[in-house]
Formats: C-alpha cells, sequence, structure tokens
C-alpha cells in the first residue's frame, strides 16, 4: 500500500470514530433523556412484588437523569423464574430494564445447580426497597392451632413452584420443625394462593409478612389467619410472640445451613439489572433508587399502601450475595437437603 492510500485509510477510520464518538461518550443524562425505563415485575398484580415495583415507579423516573418516563409491567412465568433467567440472559444491557422477582431465587442456584441455570451473583443490583420477613400460617378454620399440630395432623400449603421462597420455608417447615405439610404446586402467585385458602382448596402458605399487611391487611385485623411461625435472623417487631423457625433447629448441624437458606429475608424486596450494564447508568440507577426511597411522593404511595421501607443500597445487595455464593461446601450441602 502506497503512502497515500495509507494515510486515505486512516482518513476514513477517524471519520467514522468521530461519527460514532458521541454515542458512546453519551453521559447517563444525555442517553436517559426521551427513553423509557421498564420496571419489570415477576409476578401478577395484587401480590407484594408488584406492589414494591409500582411504588418504585411513581418516583425513580425523576431522579434518573435525563427524566425518562418509567413504566411498569408484568413479566410472570415459573414463580417468576422466567424474569429472573431473562434479566441474565435475554434483556438489553443498556440501563433501561430492570426488574424484581422471587428472592427465594437468589439462593435457589446454590440449592439445585444442575436444574436451576441462573446466578444472582451476576446481576447488577439497584437496591432493595426493604427486608422481607416470612411467615408461615393457616386459615382460622383449619384446627391446627400450633407448630405442635402439625406434628401430628396435616395441611396443604400452596407454593408458585418448587424454587420459590416459599417452597423452601414450607420445606423448612417440614425439615427442621417435623411439620406434616403437603406440597401443592404451580399458583402464578400469591393471590392465586390467598384465594385458595380462602376457598377451602388449601390450609396454608408460607407468604411475606410485608405483603400481607399490605395487601390483605383484613385477614390480619379480622383475624382470618393464624401465624404459626416466622422465618428470618431475628424476630419481626410486629410479631414477638411468633417463634423463629431457628428456635426448632439444632443449631449446632443446621445453624449455618440455615442463615444461608433464610438470608433472602435479609435483602427482601431487592431490584436487579442485567449484568454488564454500563457503569455510569448504574451509578445513576442506584443513585435514583435512594434518592426515592427518601422521596414524599414514594412515602406516601407506600404509607397510603402499608408497604414496609427499610431501604438497602445496591452494593450492599451485591456484597450480601457475593458473600452467601462463597459459603462452604458443607453448609451449602446441608442447606440442599434442609430444602429437598
Amino acid at each position: 500500500m502506497n503512502a497515500s492510500k495509507t494515510v486515505r485509510l486512516f482518513s476514513l477510520l477517524g471519520l467514522a470514530t468521530a461519527i460514532h464518538a458521541p454515542a458512546f461518550a453519551q453521559t447517563p443524562a444525555e442517553f436517559y433523556k426521551g427513553k423509557t425505563v421498564e420496571i419489570l415485575a415477576g409476578f401478577p398484580t395484587g401480590g407484594g412484588y408488584d406492589a414494591y415495583a409500582r411504588a418504585l415507579g411513581t418516583s425513580i423516573g425523576k431522579f434518573i437523569p435525563g427524566n425518562p418516563t418509567v413504566v411498569v409491567r408484568n413479566f410472570t412465568g415459573a414463580g417468576s423464574l422466567r424474569l429472573a433467567i431473562f434479566l441474565q440472559d435475554a434483556a438489553p444491557r443498556d440501563g433501561l430494564t430492570f426488574g424484581i422477582f422471587d428472592n427465594g431465587l437468589l439462593i435457589a442456584p446454590l440449592l439445585k445447580p444442575d436444574t436451576v441455570k441462573f446466578n444472582a451473583s451476576k446481576l447488577t443490583w439497584i437496591g432493595s426497597a426493604t427486608k422481607d420477613t416470612q411467615v408461615c400460617s393457616v386459615w382460622s378454620k383449619s384446627d391446627i392451632q400450633n407448630m405442635d399440630d402439625l406434628k401430628t395432623k396435616s395441611a396443604s400449603f400452596g407454593v408458585t413452584g418448587l424454587d420459590d421462597i416459599r417452597y423452601m420455608n414450607t420445606a423448612l417447615m417440614r425439615h427442621v420443625a417435623g411439620a406434616n405439610i403437603k406440597v401443592v404446586s404451580g399458583y402464578p402467585g400469591s393471590t392465586d394462593i390467598r384465594l385458595a385458602m380462602e376457598t377451602g382448596e388449601l390450609d396454608g402458605v408460607c407468604d411475606s409478612w410485608q405483603s400481607l399487611k399490605a395487601t390483605k391487611s383484613e385477614w390480619l385485623t379480622e383475624k382470618k389467619i393464624r401465624i404459626l411461625a416466622q422465618m428470618g435472623p431475628s424476630k419481626h417487631k410486629d410479631l414477638p410472640d411468633v417463634p423463629l423457625i431457628g428456635s426448632f433447629a439444632d443449631q449446632t448441624t443446621q445453624g449455618a445451613a440455615l442463615a444461608i437458606l433464610l438470608s433472602p429475608t435479609e435483602v427482601g424486596r431487592s431490584f436487579a439489572a442485567p449484568p454488564g450494564v454500563p457503569a455510569d447508568r448504574t451509578e445513576a440507577l442506584r443513585r435514583a433508587f435512594d434518592a426515592s426511597m427518601k422521596d414524599k411522593s414514594f412515602l406516601e404511595f407506600t404509607e397510603k399502601s402499608r408497604l414496609e421501607v427499610d431501604p438497602i443500597k445496591g452494593e450492599d445487595v451485591e456484597e450480601f450475595l457475593r458473600r452467601i455464593y462463597a459459603s462452604s461446601p458443607a453448609d451449602v450441602a446441608t442447606a440442599r437437603k434442609l430444602v429437598e
């Protein structure tokens, strides 16, 4: 190649670079301006995950640089595993899509690595609106009065799938507390399980206390359910007299495994974007999330909807999951046995 052709080639390359440079050099404000951000909820309307997604949708857009439009969409299927895998494998990695799914899926890959092809530690974590205390309850017409009754009498509990938080907690009731529970799977979400309890199709469920307070407060005021146990490392302030599942465990042999299994309650209602979102857009989304947690309109919405707010930063969710995924193989093996 002669000198003149070489000069011409490099000139053309330089022109091409100049043409495309602004797209790569966009600030978050330039990128988000005029765009639409989607918040995806892994369950149908009427449940707690949907409620938190819609609460966030009322506020976060005004704190994201460029003030994009924000829409909330339900992306259901397989107890929200469909959404988790979509975020991991198929969703655009541009910062325009993030979502919330069953927090039991955060550790499902540790428990079922051969069947759950998902790794929560790879996602881009935006933040959590609150911790998520789980409680196991039976319908008030049931003849089961307490945990001792569940050892001698049978009950049917509903779950969405065999990887969700409901199933894990129901399995803990069986393996840790000796409860005689039949698991009925395949319900699309909380709304369907609760309807099945009301009609007598199911006896009970392990469900979110925060969700119950927000979406089924009449169950509590009218004493339509009987709460038997709570799942978490410590008691919720509302439930001082309800025993922890850990009180039924052998802490010497089961304690570390139980800590793994109860860890989803610690990061609760967390929102995640796909892996590989550009760092400056990740930062913009995280700080917008943090600002939303203090925003007047968000807090008015959550108070009216009876949603708890106890936020956790995205960086802290990410670090928490990193520690859980680094759990010892022996503790993970014990945890698997407890949720078989």
